[in-house]
């Protein structure tokens, strides 16, 4: 060993080396001063390491033998690895050259932390090696990605409102557009080749109902019920609606756990999520490949979710028993910032006209909605792997609601309905509809005018058609006024946004239905029957 003792202890104890600085040949002649280093410091040789100094153990709670002569793929993070292996593919590399990178480590067992690496290619023992001198910025490194997921979270819930807000506004559109349709296509001559041109009409308005459904599922206001039911079923019935519907060149497997696992939830919603997924995977390979559903259960705690750092998604889920839904492909797969990318709202790699960009954000929000995660993993020509995991149900089964007996009123000739509407052309549509369907119609454009109609013809009306959403005094003020007022008339809730809690709540405090917006003629007619029967059964019992 050469050089002044004294000087290069000083020099390793004050921090990573200039390249410039570095004594370019280490041996075990060296180590005593390499325990002075404060920084941490690993060498490896030929794939292994060879020597860490007690800076690096203690940051573990551990010793040097939990390193020595592991392998660098399963001590380093891969993304890590792979940049060290393209430094050192380089053509002509010499003594003293230098890699620095931010990398993930840890001897096994233990989780991994984050470190600042100043790799300098040099020799240990006259043998080629790699020194890397460490700076820990594990807790930099969490503060920042709580700071990036908090910024993302804020990002998601914003647009969840926007999204929520404009599929509201849109199904109160299409909802006039169905109902005006539906008047017209009752009158019309059967013969007519106007039929025709009104039955495209309302095909375009329930392609946009549909789409409005993906929109809410991403705004995390897309779930109808709330039922224990059995995820096995669905991941099994998705499977059997996708093996009579897709090329026969592409197979699928399933591996589903022996018994039957609940979920607490909408089973429409997770349904369509879980197709959403399934259709990607399909396009994504063409006309042939291999799409596997594999289904397991997981328990997790702060333990499991520490060493699975690289999900930032599990850090917001509670601990307990989750199941784990994976759906992987042989497919194109993604680059790393189409995966960034690929819960974004109308974000889509597909040609213009073939895909919305809404089928992954409506599996996000559905999943978010029901306490669960989801984690995407792709690379570009491997294919791609997407992961639900869901919270495995400790409900007991929901009961029905208690029928609420109402006193008997005056029979009308001609039934009567109050709709309560804050847009005017529902109003218009809603008023056309029940005219046709030989009701009846009173108008009222918000809470308190309802209340006031309400209050005049009480002991005539037949139903109350109650909107959520509206300014003044909303639908649930609203609702609890008419049963002060009133508890004999039943109340059938409306809204531009599906079942949401609010509905529940309401449904729970008496109100008798809900119908989601935007509706044609037989759906409310459907609603509107059964609810004046069950009234008149209530009332005749």
């Amino acid at each position: 060993m050469t050089g002044n003792n004294e000087n290069t202890a000083e020099r390793y104890s004050v921090g990573p080396p200039a390249v410039s600085e570095l004594k370019l040949e280490l041996s075990n002649r060296d180590i005593p001063l390499l325990e002075l280093n404060r920084t941490p410091v690993i060498i490896i040789e030929q794939g292994e390491i060879q020597y860490v100094n007690m800076a690096l153990a203690n940051l573990y709670n551990t010793t040097r033998s939990a390193f020595l002569h592991a392998e660098i793929d399963k001590t380093f993070q891969s993304r890590g690895l792979e940049q060290m292996q393209c430094w050192l593919d380089l053509p002509n590399i010499t003594l003293g050259e230098n890699l620095m990178l931010d990398i993930q480590l840890a001897p096994e067992g233990h989780p991994f932390r984050w470190f600042n690496a100043n790799f300098v290619f040099t020799t240990w023992n006259d043998t080629p090696a790699i020194v890397g001198f460490l700076s820990d910025i594990e807790d930099k490194k969490q503060n920042k990605a709580v700071e990036q997921q908090l910024r993302q979270s804020q990002k998601m819930e914003a647009l969840g409102r926007l999204a929520g807000g404009v599929a509201h506004d849109m199904n109160n559109t299409l909802g006039a557009i169905m109902g005006f349709t539906s008047v017209m296509l009752a009158e019309i001559d059967p013969d007519s080749r106007s039929v025709q041109d009104l039955e495209q009409i309302m095909k375009a308005c329930r392609k946009g109902k549909n789409l409005m459904l993906n929109l809410l599922g991403f705004a995390r206001r897309g779930k109808y019920r709330r039922e224990n039911f059995s995820i096995t079923k669905v991941i099994s019935d998705v499977v059997d609606l996708l093996s009579h519907s897709i090329s026969k060149k592409i197979a699928i497997t399933k591996k589903l756990e022996s018994t039957d696992i609940e979920i607490f939830g909408d089973p429409t919603q997770l349904h369509h999520a879980l197709m959403n997924i399934c259709i990607n995977a399909v396009d994504s390979m063409g006309e042939s490949g291999h799409m596997a559903i594999v289904m397991s259960k997981i328990t997790l705690n702060s333990d499991i979710t520490e060493k699975m750092n690289d999900y930032d998604e599990l850090n917001e889920l509670e601990d307990g028993n989750y199941i784990k839904i994976t759906v992987r492909d042989t497919g194109r797969g993604m680059e790393p910032e189409v995966v960034n990318m690929a819960f974004e709202p109308f974000f889509t790699t597909k040609p213009l006209g073939e895909g919305s960009g809404l089928g992954l954000p409506m599996v996000y929000g559905t999943v978010k909605n029901h306490g669960g995660a989801v984690i995407l993993e792709s690379k570009p020509d491997e294919g791609t792997s997407v992961t639900l995991l869901l919270p495995i149900s400790n409900h007991a089964s929901s009961e029905m609601p208690i029928a609420v007996e109402r006193k008997t009123p005056s029979n009308s000739p001609t039934p009567t309905v109050l709709l309560v509407d804050d847009e005017e052309m529902i109003r218009h549509a809603g008023k056309r509809i029940l005219e046709k369907m030989g009701y009846r119609v009173l108008l009222a454009e918000d809470g308190m005018e309802g209340i006031r109609v309400f209050s005049e013809h009480k002991e005539k009306l037949a139903a109350v058609i109650l909107d959520i959403m509206m300014p003044v005094m909303d639908g649930e003020e609203t609702f609890l006024r008419l049963k002060e007022i009133s508890n004999d008339v039943p109340v059938l809730l409306s809204s531009g946004y599906s079942k949401e809690e609010k509905a529940e709540q309401l449904i729970a405090k008496g109100a008798d239905a809900f119908i989601q917006k935007p509706f044609d003629m037989k759906t409310l007619k459907d609603s509107l029957t059964s609810l004046i029967e069950s009234q008149n059964a209530v009332r005749n019992g």
